[in-house]
């Protein structure tokens, strides 16, 4: 019984990783309005998004991944339209 209910359980890891074209929806947590770039935080892993605006800190965006190292856990994202 108990097998049963830990059968679907799955852990989530904390460097998720990406592949160039892929698309997802997170948070915009930071903006550097010297570079015009904000940055997404997904765990441990941490991705630089252009075209960002400082309006949509904190905000849920659409993404679309540009470029992914997953030995360093850091990528390019761009918004989508």
């Amino acid at each position: 019984m108990i097998a049963g209910l830990f059968r679907n359980w799955r852990f989530r890891t904390s460097k998720p990783a990406f592949a160039p074209g892929e698309e997802i929806r997170a948070y915009l947590t930071g903006f550097d309005s010297a570079s015009g770039e904000g940055t997404v935080r997904i765990g441990d892993t941490v991705l630089t998004v252009a075209g960002a605006e400082a309006a949509q800190l904190d905000q849920l965006v659409d993404l679309r991944i540009e470029s992914f190292d997953a030995a360093k856990s850091t990528g390019r994202a761009i918004l989508c339209d």
